[in-house]
């Protein structure tokens, strides 16, 4: 990856008679900064531009890697041994390796960094393959971290947990050694505020006061998983596709009361949020299993949401425990005329006295006529053929002009 050819390329851009070189009239500490934000692969390549950049790149504090980037695995861990001795006082701010790591370089590369006061860290592994990527300990007790992205790896049992600048948490399919160490993982980052995760644990226990945004998936509902979160008075956003291990057909027993009271209480725990993304999957549990059962709490302080990918039949039910709703985004799937059909709506109409706004990615006449009817929004008559309906709440009182707009639509 080293660059070469720096002569001819100086002496190339200087033969332009108005050529002025200003980036490289910026201080080394600015040039750093503009550098860490690129991946090393193109760090390296800006070596050719002078003989200023040659050897820029070494100290650039950070390295974002893959091993795609070199034909050789062992030239690969060449460069990151080289890049990490270059300086060894250097702190290193960002930390990323993309590949299917050897263990035993790695733990070597994490002890380093976590020395150097690593503040980004990112590990992606490819899947599951022969070797087991291990995350050193070292990691739960670094002071200067702020982001951890952590992809198909696995996390020992932590002694002590002490990550007091810890801001963002991604996990990807990560494993713990046992159920205490994830429980571990969030408690002891006391300024967590946004956490991302989508995995197979079947025990997830999050407690974090200063927590704002929360993303949860479940995609292997094989195992059995319990989501418990508490005291997230902090929480601005929850997106969620959860299925409780209720998806694909499997059945829901009305008689089960640890079931029943995880998902009252899981919902109980993000009933402070303020914005809420929802996946078909997860609208699909509440509404063919939780709702029978008993009502969701209220959720008084959520003002926004979107629903992905949806069956719209079931939206009525579910939007009365959000009574302070003012706008709605409901996208679709391709398949979204053969979804219209599979019921009707059931209970009693819910009025929608706050919602503002109601973006509807296509026109489906039985959703658009129960907003119509049920809310104080009339149609955006600016819409043109092949863009979302629109419906706002109008500027002047609603008329009895409900026939002509639904009209509009369906014509």
């Amino acid at each position: 990856m080293d660059g070469s050819g720096t002569d001819n390329n100086e002496d190339r851009l200087s033969s332009f008679p108005d050529y002025e070189d200003r980036l490289s009239s910026l201080p080394d500490s600015l040039l750093d900064e503009i550098l860490l934000n690129l991946s090393t692969k193109n760090v390296v390549r800006t070596s050719v531009l002078s003989r200023r950049w040659g050897n820029l790149w070494r100290c650039v504090p950070g390295l974002d890697l893959s091993c795609d980037d070199f034909r050789e695995y062992n030239t690969f861990v060449s460069f990151v041994d080289r890049f990490l001795g270059f300086n060894s006082e250097l702190c290193i701010e960002n930390f990323k390796l993309k590949q299917q790591l050897d263990s035993a370089h790695f733990t070597r590369w994490i002890n380093d960094v976590v020395k150097r006061r690593v503040k980004h860290l990112s590990v992606i592994s490819y899947r599951w393959r022969i070797n087991e990527v291990h995350i050193p300990s070292t990691v739960y007790t670094c002071e200067s971290l702020v982001t951890l992205e952590l992809r198909y790896v696995i996390l020992p049992d932590p002694k002590s947990v002490f990550l007091p600048c810890l801001k963002d948490i991604s996990l990807v399919r990560v494993k713990f050694a046992n159920d205490l160490a994830f429980e571990r993982l969030i408690s002891g980052s006391p300024l967590l505020d946004r956490f991302i995760s989508s995995d197979d644990q079947c025990m997830w226990q999050c407690k974090v006061f200063t927590l704002r945004y929360l993303k949860l998936s479940d995609y292997d509902t094989t195992c059995v998983p319990c989501f418990i979160v508490k005291d997230l008075g902090s929480l601005v956003k929850v997106d969620m596709d959860i299925v409780f291990k209720l998806g694909y057909g499997r059945s829901f027993d009305p008689n089960d009361l640890p079931k029943i009271n995880m998902i009252r209480d899981f919902f109980k725990g993000i009933s402070t949020a303020k914005d809420m993304v929802i996946s078909s999957r997860t609208l699909e549990v509440i509404y063919e299993s939780y709702l029978r059962c008993q009502p969701l709490p209220l959720f008084l302080n959520l003002s926004s949401m979107r629903v992905t990918d949806y069956k719209w039949q079931m939206l009525p039910a579910f939007l009365e425990s959000f009574p302070n709703l003012k706008s709605l985004v409901v996208k679709s799937s391709g398949d979204v005329e053969k979804k219209e059909g599979i019921s009707t709506l059931s209970g009693r109409p819910c009025f929608l006295s706050s919602l503002e706004y109601v973006e509807i990615e296509r026109s489906l006449a039985g959703l658009v006529t129960y907003f119509l009817e049920n809310s104080t929004l009339c149609l955006d008559d600016s819409r043109k053929e092949g863009e979302p309906v629109i419906l706002k709440r109008p500027l002047i009182p609603l008329q009895d002009s409900l026939p002509r707009e639904i009209d509009s639509v369906l014509g």
